[in-house]
């Protein structure tokens, strides 16, 4: 079942870790839950959903303690600027642009997703995540 990723049910979420409802928090979730892609730090005010004024730092600070209450999850691909999504029961995976640094959601079902439960059975570990990402050039770029 996947989790209810809509601005007020991800605002309870935060109540519930202890986070304060703020005009700054409430349009991050607002461009997260809107984005179709991942978004890195500089994206989130210059997304149209982002209508308030809070400075770089500000977002900052929310984006990690979100991330820290597991509500947010960081994807770090490589080199690149590292990108943030809700973070969802299921996962997906990406294609990035080794040019332009592009990153697209790959819409198939995840190839090593069974290995998950595997692992965690076999090691022990539990709520275990993985990224899988493909790098090549985008369509732009070519």
């Amino acid at each position: 079942m996947a989790k209810d990723n809509t601005t007020e049910s991800l605002l309870r979420q935060c109540a519930d870790a202890g986070m304060r409802r703020t005009a700054a928090l409430e349009a991050c979730l607002r461009v997260l839950v809107e984005a179709p892609q991942p978004v890195t730090l500089q994206d989130i005010p210059k997304s149209p959903a982002f209508k308030v004024n809070a400075d770089p730092a500000t977002i900052y600070r929310l984006i990690q303690r979100l991330e820290e209450r597991r509500i947010v999850r960081r994807i770090g691909f490589h080199s690149r600027a590292a990108h943030y999504c809700l973070r969802q029961q299921h996962h997906h995976d990406y294609l990035v642009c080794r040019d332009c640094g592009t990153v697209e959601v790959l819409d198939i079902a995840c190839p090593v997703a069974h290995l998950e439960k595997q692992i965690s059975t076999e090691s022990g570990f539990a709520d275990i995540d993985h990224e899988l990402e493909f790098y090549g050039r985008c369509a732009a770029c070519q």
